[in-house]
């Protein structure tokens, strides 16, 4: 059975903040989060929301990620190079967020994982549902600075596509 992850982001560049939420299906089960953080860029917020999103994970599961934002889809499909080029480019420079990119190819190592591009227009379904939550965390990182919390069971119950 394959775990589905949806992701979504929602970074400010001028003020170096952001939202950001993670929804997780595996059969019935459900589960999400949201959080936030400041000064950081737009790439180093992406791989930390991708890093909370695969924290914990069951062993041994199929992934499907289901993302939007091209600095996160593009992040993990060079993973596994940067990886093995020991998180430096081309110019031999180390990989921005380096530490935080290997803590998320160890919790990917040895699955089978796959990448859906998404499109969160409608708030109904998984993507819009957490690109909205995004929004909110980062309104609340912008207001108040980092935090972390679950999404309310009673909340992931209503959204569209999430039930097998």
């Amino acid at each position: 059975m394959t775990l589905r992850i949806w992701i979504e982001t929602n970074h400010q560049a001028p003020y170096r903040t952001g939202g950001w939420a993670w929804l997780r299906q595996i059969g019935k089960a459900m589960s999400g989060a949201a959080g936030g953080d400041r000064d950081l860029d737009a790439e180093g917020f992406c791989v930390r929301a991708l890093q909370a999103a695969v924290a914990d994970l069951p062993p041994d599961k199929a992934i499907a990620l289901h993302l939007s934002d091209p600095l996160l889809i593009e992040g993990v499909r060079t993973m596994s190079a940067r990886r093995a080029a020991g998180w430096q480019d081309v110019a031999g420079a180390p990989v921005p967020d380096a530490v935080v990119w290997e803590t998320v190819a160890e919790a990917l190592a040895g699955r089978a994982l796959s990448l859906v591009r998404t499109q969160p227009s409608d708030a109904r379904t998984p993507a819009g549902f957490a690109a909205a939550w995004a929004e909110l965390a980062r309104d609340r990182a912008k207001a108040k600075g980092a935090f972390k919390n679950p999404i309310p069971r009673p909340n992931l119950t209503k959204v569209r596509g999430l039930h097998a």
